[in-house]
């Protein structure tokens, strides 16, 4: 049976739509799509990946911790440690280990909206 899902593009809801875009191209993402047709929207995208940020009147800061974290798998941490800090984006590093014989690294950082980023080890 062929599959009727072939893909999900989640929309962020965002007060500044400047700023998110900005985020995510100084950790390597690049612009797929950005017109006058939909002034207040923007889509994202880093191979396989693509999501899209749209300005929202109404949109607080503090909303986004109820609503959704973030989470993007990398498939090399120190990269993406190292992406983070030249951008200029405060982070925490986590170690996890769910078991004894089982650990990776989670990085825990905000986007200027507010969103909850975190970026794990391993997640090809």
């Amino acid at each position: 049976m062929t599959a009727l899902f072939s893909r999900i593009i989640p929309i962020l809801f965002v007060a500044d739509l400047a700023a998110e875009r900005d985020f995510y191209i100084r950790l390597g993402f690049h612009i797929t799509y950005e017109g006058p047709e939909y002034p207040d929207f923007a889509s994202l995208g880093h191979g396989s990946v693509e999501f899209g940020i749209e300005r929202r009147d109404g949109f607080h800061r503090g909303g986004p911790d109820h609503v959704l974290t973030w989470q993007f798998g990398v498939s090399d941490i120190d990269l993406a440690r190292k992406r983070l800090t030249e951008a200029g984006v405060p982070f925490r590093e986590e170690l996890m280990t769910p078991a004894p014989d089982w650990s990776y690294r989670v990085l825990h950082a905000r986007t200027p909206n507010g969103y909850h980023l975190l970026l794990e080890e391993g997640s090809d």
